[in-house]
């Protein structure tokens, strides 16, 4: 059984990735990550069960900015 990459606490920074599908691709091309700089340390704060696409995670700014949800491909251990 696999389990999560990372567990609440861990700092994590967003890695966008590029999409076949067009409305996700669309999407990232158009809106930026929370309007955040690249190098910003997000905070994991909630464990997601998996569904077809793998594991989900809530995550925070450390800066106390707005959380939001994010898949395990898209982050990176900081």
């Amino acid at each position: 059984m696999t389990s999560h990459k990372f567990k609440i606490g861990d700092r994590v920074r967003l890695v966008r990735l590029t999409s076949t599908n067009t409305v996700e691709a669309f999407l990232n091309m158009v809106t930026t990550v929370d309007s955040t700089r690249p190098d910003d340390v997000w905070e994991v704060t909630r464990l997601l069960p998996a569904d077809q696409a793998g594991f989900q995670y809530h995550v925070r700014g450390t800066h106390n900015g707005p959380a939001r949800l994010v898949r395990e491909e898209q982050l990176q251990p900081v």
